[in-house]
């Protein structure tokens, strides 16, 4: 950690969540929360939904409650419950998950004003991913910034729908997105609804470099004793495998001959087992499933291939530079092009099967050579102070309400 990190006396931090599953947002919040922790500083993460399922440093100290189910045991919580999920949800379509913010965000205020009851105000609140917006939309605090890795509140054909959200969710607030990308499609779109921010920064996510080497080293069972192709994601329609299939058989047509490994699991997997046994793929397209370290494979593949219809910021990418190994991607909206700039630039593909199947054969070919600088704006002591000068600033004109 830099200088000007260490030196600062400890702080005391507040993470929300909606749930702490294997997603990018929640690996992206544990780092930071681990990070944070290792520098001496205090981090409290709240969980409205289930258990953690990726492992914390214990110094974090984790709080799970589900506020919206304690919310509905008072008689106007249950109000609000019945009334959204009948009448008003027919009101303002799609909005009956936003309707209990009213009642959950003072649930929320009432929890904080018990945790810094018992050990001391908090210095920063950090609120990540739109299921925690929803449910605190009605919570204003001078301390606290929502985490943003995409637009939400559009609804296609229904503005005054998307209106009305993108309001309760983000007027008046502090917000930091994950890359420029994000934060400029953001600020178009609450343009265009009249929308104003108190606030508006660009942070990148943190990767934990040296762990990702250390884990990199292990042997990957199975190997593959040749070169070979990786992509790693949740099996979902977002991360756009299907159009990674058709790349990878077109690029077979232009003489690739590396197989393609697959590490992820999720609702597209048989899906696109099918696609590939269509394509006459079954031997070159190997599904590893969901794998608890998938470094030992992306360090050992010739190219990492990610075919994204969207990325906040593309963590995967940064791990895999870090590995050591090139990347191909498609050129989508959010922060590909923040990650794979410099030489890497060359292997963005256009959004299609057709442009990243030639991106695929080029990576194969003139392949590009990675260094450290690649990612050095992503280490943990590059990004953690940049979360404490918040801290630090000037006080907002924000106000405290409920």
């Amino acid at each position: 950690m830099n200088n000007s990190a260490k030196h600062q006396s400890p702080k005391r931090i507040l993470m929300v969540l909606r749930r702490l599953g294997m997603g990018g947002i929640e690996k992206a919040t544990v780092v930071l929360a681990n990070a944070m922790v290792r520098e001496g500083h205090e981090v409290h993460l709240l969980i409205f939904k289930g258990q953690p399922e990726l492992e914390l440093d214990p110094r974090v100290r984790v709080h799970c409650r589900n506020l919206e189910r304690e919310s509905r045991k008072t008689p106007l919580g249950l109000a609000y419950y019945i009334l959204s999920r009948t009448l008003l949800r027919f009101v303002v379509p799609g909005s009956s998950s936003v309707w209990p913010g009213f009642v959950v965000s003072r649930r929320f205020k009432d929890f904080l004003h018990q945790l810094e009851a018992a050990d001391g105000r908090f210095d920063l609140i950090l609120i990540r991913g739109q299921g925690a917006f929803e449910l605190l939309w009605n919570f204003y605090d001078s301390r606290c910034w929502q985490m943003v890795e995409a637009v939400t509140g559009v609804y296609e054909n229904r503005e005054r729908e998307s209106r009305w959200l993108t309001r309760k969710l983000f007027e008046g607030k502090r917000v930091i997105c994950v890359s420029q990308g994000i934060a400029d499609g953001l600020r178009h779109h609450l343009e265009d609804y009249g929308v104003m921010l108190a606030d508006l920064r660009v942070i990148y996510n943190a990767v934990p470099i040296d762990d990702i080497r250390r884990l990199g080293n292990e042997t990957p069972v199975p190997a593959f004793d040749r070169p070979y192709l990786v992509h790693v994601a949740r099996l979902v329609p977002e991360k756009g495998q299907r159009v990674l299939i058709e790349a990878y058989y077109l690029a077979r047509q232009q003489g690739v001959t590396a197989p393609l490994v697959i590490i992820g699991d999720g609702s597209e997997r048989g899906r696109l087992e099918a696609q590939a046994e269509r394509l006459g793929l079954r031997d070159h397209v190997h599904f590893l499933g969901q794998q608890s370290n998938p470094y030992p494979w992306v360090a050992r593949a010739s190219a990492f291939v990610l075919s994204s219809h969207f990325e906040g910021l593309g963590l995967v990418l940064i791990e895999a530079l870090a590995l050591g190994t090139q990347c191909v991607a498609t050129d989508v909206p959010g922060g590909i092009r923040e990650v794979l700039s410099g030489k890497q630039r060359r292997l963005v593909a256009e959004h299609g099967p057709a442009s990243l199947a030639e991106k695929i054969r080029e990576a194969l070919v003139e392949p590009v050579a990675i260094d450290a600088s690649f990612v050095e704006r992503f280490e943990e002591c590059t990004i953690l102070p940049q979360f404490l000068l918040l801290i630090d600033e000037a006080e907002s004109p924000l106000s405290d309400q409920t």
